[in-house]
């Protein structure tokens, strides 16, 4: 009987001690949510007064709440978190794959409010239809480019459905030509190489999805084509994907943990890892001050790794990770999550990777910067 009785009082103390938890752990949950239901109850309050008050046209809600979320995102005041509305997060996305929707050119700004083309991308929709560097474009479909404004007649050109068609008007040489022209979707080309005397000259423009590939070409057309000795060029690399940079990297150094990312709890994540191919070819790589992120990360991992020397220009000095995370309506946010560096070396972050041989672009010279490479690349192999 007594046994009965000291059971029902401790099961009584259990229930009661754990109510008390509960109530507790509730008020706490109930006093954050209240705190925050709050906050955000002043963006409602804004959004009445907008609505009811606010003279001119409020109705795109959409706008609105970008806004809204771009601010909030916005006043952690770090330049590299943001917030990416619907089309943003969609043309990233399609920039990350290695495609985009367009005719293939590059053009500039010119100071008239035109653009001139400079570079017609070979296999393009545009080079089969004649376009070429030099030509200033003065209309799209009808619409003088100049009224458009810049950015306005790049998204113009870009944004379009795949196989739908745009009327480019252009001058050239004084006389005006008109290209009807089918937008495709278009590998977006970030390596490129030549051959210079016996040294193979590989520059990545940037790391997405369809760099690693193009990498892989170029160094193994420069091998086919006798290189001794490999330049990789990184100027105005502002960087890109880390599993790009990966992919290109792994060939190249020795098998092992390459590089990790340190989050702000002191945990660590590989990133960069290599497996046990390797290549043996001396290697040199090419930087500016705005080689960043990514392109620094690959850089200093040639660095460590295989003793490439860096010449050019102390880099950007960008060494943060984002990751990038998806809202319920197909926006994203993106936030700075950790730091990153090689295994045998510091983070470079806000202090950039000083150059072996420091080299400035010089008046009267085509590329001072290249030929110092090549006599650094060409002093390795004799």
């Amino acid at each position: 009987m007594n046994g009965n009785k000291i059971n029902k009082s401790i099961v009584i103390t259990v229930a009661c001690t754990a109510m008390l938890t509960f109530s507790a752990t509730y008020s706490a949950m109930k006093y954050s949510d209240m705190k925050k239901l709050k906050e955000f109850q002043l963006l409602a309050e804004a959004e009445n007064i907008i609505a009811k008050h606010f003279y001119y046209d409020a109705s795109d809600s959409e706008k609105l709440i970008d806004s809204a979320v771009g601010g909030y995102v916005s006043a952690l005041e770090d330049p590299y978190s943001r917030y990416q509305s619907i089309k943003q997060t969609e043309e990233r996305n399609e920039s990350h794959s290695g495609l985009k929707t367009g005719v293939g050119i590059t053009v500039l700004n010119r100071e008239d409010g035109y653009m001139e083309v400079v570079e017609v991308n070979s296999k393009t929709p545009a080079e089969k239809a004649g376009m070429q560097a030099g030509d200033i474009i003065r209309k799209l479909d009808g619409s003088d480019v100049k009224d458009m404004g810049y950015e306005e007649a790049v998204n113009y050109i870009k944004t379009g459905e795949v196989d739908s068609v745009v009327k480019i008007t252009v001058e050239r040489d004084g006389n005006i030509i008109d290209f009807d022209i089918k937008r495709e979707k278009i590998d977006i080309i970030t390596a490129t190489s030549e051959m210079i005397d016996d040294i193979g000259v590989i520059k990545i423009s940037q790391f997405n999805d369809k760099t690693p590939e193009q990498v892989k070409n170029c160094f193994d057309d420069c091998k086919a084509k006798g290189a001794k000795g490999i330049i990789f060029d990184v100027r105005n690399n502002g960087g890109g994907l880390v599993t790009a940079v990966e992919e290109c990297l792994d060939p190249l150094l020795p098998e092992g943990k390459i590089a990790v990312a340190i989050y702000k709890d002191g945990k660590e994540e590989t990133i960069v890892s290599s497996d046990a191919e390797e290549t043996d070819m001396p290697m040199t790589v090419l930087m500016n001050g705005n080689s960043a992120s990514g392109a620094e990360l690959f850089a200093a991992s040639l660095r460590d790794f295989k003793g490439a020397e860096l010449v050019g220009e102390t880099s950007f000095g960008k060494g943060i990770m984002q990751d990038t995370f998806s809202l319920s309506n197909g926006s994203t946010v993106v936030l700075t999550v950790a730091e990153y560096k090689t295994t045998k070396s510091d983070c470079y972050h806000g202090v950039g990777l000083i150059p072996d041989y420091e080299v400035f672009p010089a008046e009267g010279v085509e590329d001072a910067q290249l030929d110092k490479a090549l006599e650094v690349i060409k002093s390795k192999i004799g």
